[in-house]
Formats: structure tokens, C-alpha cells, sequence
């Protein structure tokens, strides 16, 4: 497997895009629109982080039943 963590790594990507979107959305359209937007970002950033412990978590769980 090439890139065990690419689930995580692209919702990392992901949320940093829309956290950059939420500054400038407060910069332009208004602060409640950002604000929505780096809500959005933080709940991804979030998921990533778990789907990369749940990724760990199985490749653990896979190579201690190879033994």
C-alpha cells in the first residue's frame, strides 16, 4: 500500500481550503459567513484526525495478527 493515509491527507487538504474560503468570506461577504465556514473547516480537521487514528488503529490490528 502506497499511501496508507490518504483518506485523512485529503479531508486535511480539504478543510484547510475551506478555512482559507471562511477567512475570506469574513474578509468580504461577512463575518456569520466565515464563521459557518471555519465551523465547517474545524469539523474536518476533526474527522481527519480520527480517520488517521482509525488508520493506525488497522494497520496495528493487521500486522499483530500477521505474527
Amino acid at each position: 500500500m502506497e499511501n496508507e493515509h490518504i483518506t485523512s491527507t485529503l479531508l486535511t487538504c480539504a478543510s484547510a481550503l475551506m478555512a482559507v474560503s471562511g477567512i475570506l468570506m469574513a474578509l468580504c461577504a461577512g463575518l456569520a459567513c466565515g464563521g459557518i465556514l471555519w465551523e465547517a473547516a474545524s469539523c474536518m480537521f476533526f474527522a481527519a484526525y480520527h480517520f488517521r487514528l482509525a488508520e493506525n488503529k488497522k494497520k496495528e490490528t493487521e500486522e499483530s495478527e500477521e505474527e
